[in-house]
C-alpha cells in the first residue's frame, strides 16, 4: 500500500503477511533491523529451522508464493496505490453527498490508501452491517482481526472519538479486483440503507 524502509521507520523488527500481499494465507516473514536485536526465546523448540528461531518443517509452497506475490506487488504498488487512492477519494465524496453528517476518520492526514474508516451519527455499526450484508456487500465495523466482535474500535477510543460515534464505525476497504462497479454498488446499498435507518424503518432501525 505504501512504501516501507525498517531503517527509516526506527524499527527493531517488522512482521509482514503474505496474503496482504496478494500472497498464501498463513506465510509471513519476520524482518530484523539487524542481528543484534534479540527476538527472544522460540515458541517452537525442536530443530534448528529458521536460524533456530522456530523449529518445524518450513511450508516451502507457502513460502515461494509469498516470494512471487512480493516481487509482483513490488513493480506495480506505486500505480496501483494511486488507482485504489483515486477510487477511494471518489467514494468519500459521494459518500458525503448520499450523508452529509458522516464522519470520515482520518480524512484529513496521510493514511492508508486501500481503506475508509467512517461513521454516520445516530447509526449503530452492527445495524448496518447486517443491512448491508443483505444487500450483498461486505464491510466490517473494525479490523480484520476483530471481527465477529461488536466492541467500539480501540483505536477510535485511542483517538479520543466519543464513544457513541465509535460504535458506529464502518470500515470499506478497496483491493485489486475493486473498481468502479463494486464502488457504485456499494453507495447504491448504502443510500438505501441509509435512508432506511434515517427513517426508523422497522428492521433496520439501530
Amino acid at each position: 500500500r505504501i512504501e516501507c524502509h525498517i531503517n527509516d521507520m526506527g524499527a527493531d523488527l517488522l512482521t509482514i503477511s503474505g496474503h496482504k500481499l496478494g500472497g498464501p494465507q498463513g506465510v509471513g516473514a519476520v524482518v530484523r533491523r539487524s542481528e543484534a536485536v534479540h527476538i527472544g526465546e522460540p515458541l517452537i523448540r525442536g530443530g534448528g529451522q529458521e536460524r533456530g528461531l522456530r523449529a518445524g518443517t518450513e511450508n516451502v509452497a507457502a513460502i515461494a508464493g509469498f516470494a512471487a506475490a512480493a516481487v509482483a506487488a513490488r513493480k506495480k504498488w506505486e500505480a496501483e496505490s494511486a488507482r485504489i487512492e483515486a477510487l477511494r477519494d471518489r467514494f468519500e465524496q459521494e459518500l458525503r453527498q448520499i450523508s452529509p453528517k458522516a464522519i470520515i476518520f482520518g480524512a484529513d492526514v496521510a493514511r492508508l490508501p486501500n481503506t475508509t474508516l467512517f461513521a454516520l451519527p445516530g447509526v449503530k455499526a452492527e445495524t448496518a452491517l447486517i443491512a448491508l450484508d443483505l444487500a450483498g456487500i461486505a464491510v466490517s465495523s473494525g479490523s480484520a482481526c476483530s471481527s465477529g466482535k461488536v466492541a467500539a474500535s480501540h483505536v477510535l477510543a485511542a483517538m479520543a472519538v466519543d464513544p457513541a460515534l465509535a460504535r458506529g464505525g464502518i470500515r470499506v476497504s478497496l483491493g485489486a479486483q475493486t473498481g468502479e462497479r463494486e464502488l457504485d454498488a456499494f453507495l447504491k446499498a448504502w443510500k438505501r440503507v441509509a435512508d432506511a435507518l434515517s427513517r426508523g424503518k422497522p428492521g433496520l432501525a439501530a
